[in-house]
């Protein structure tokens, strides 16, 4: 879900041209996480993966995981991203 709404950011951002896009350069995912809980990484991955299908070579980023206390809004995922556009 978070993949899906850097997407329609992107658009909105780009005037609805998501051709504009020229690299997505990195991704931030920061997962609210337990004691024990270490599968951070594996939380993220579907925000990047879905950058790469969307966006080829271009979609291919840097990225973080960060394991949290708590994020705001109740919300358990949250993701940024830094993407260059032309």
């Amino acid at each position: 879900m978070c993949g899906l709404n850097l997407l329609a950011q992107m658009k909105a951002a780009c005037d609805g041209d998501l051709d504009r896009v020229v690299r997505v350069v990195k991704l931030n995912g920061f997962v609210q996480a337990g004691e024990g809980f270490a599968d951070i990484p594996q939380v993220v991955n579907g925000a990047s993966d879905l950058m790469v299908e969307a966006f080829g070579d271009l979609g291919r980023h840097a990225r973080s995981a960060v394991g949290v206390y708590r994020l705001p809004m109740g919300f358990s995922v949250e993701v940024d991203a830094v993407v260059a556009v032309r």
